[in-house]
């Protein structure tokens, strides 16, 4: 079965490389293009994480791009906001790294944003199960701690 949704990923670093692995393992996405502040090199990038992943510099051009369904922000938490609201104004479903936002009036202008876009939106935090976190939370629900 092909894989059925194009992703692009905005931010490039230590997050971007672990979504962009869970990405491609996953049966129905597989990035196709990487936004980053910095040039990066498409044959670099396709040769790294497999198939064929467009570098752009250019925001807006990305987000024009037809093909690309679902946008994945990897960047800095001050810059989540103006992307996320591009991303749902251009139509893309969205997966966002936390934290969400810098401002609590960012994310009520980013949940607006969805809505009016009527497209699909998940936050990211893998580290739920990382033992630091379960170890955390069985000291709280035991009360030794909180």
């Amino acid at each position: 079965m092909p894989k059925q949704f194009n992703v692009a990923v905005i931010g490039y670093g230590w997050a971007a490389t672990a979504h962009i692995a869970a990405i491609n393992a996953s049966s129905n996405a597989q990035v196709k293009a990487v936004w980053s502040s910095r040039s990066l090199d498409s044959n670099e990038l396709s040769a790294k994480h497999g198939g064929s992943v467009t570098a752009y510099t250019d925001l807006a051009a990305m987000l024009a791009n037809p093909d690309l369904h679902v946008v994945d922000i990897t960047s800095y938490p001050d810059q989540h906001a103006s992307q996320f609201i591009a991303a749902a104004k251009a139509g893309k479903h969205i997966i966002i790294e936390k934290p969400l936002a810098v401002e609590w009036s960012e994310i009520v202008a980013m949940k607006r944003a969805v809505e009016e876009a009527g497209v699909k939106t998940c936050v990211c935090f893998e580290c739920r199960y990382s033992s630091q976190f379960l170890t955390t939370k069985a000291l709280i629900d035991s009360g030794v701690v909180g």
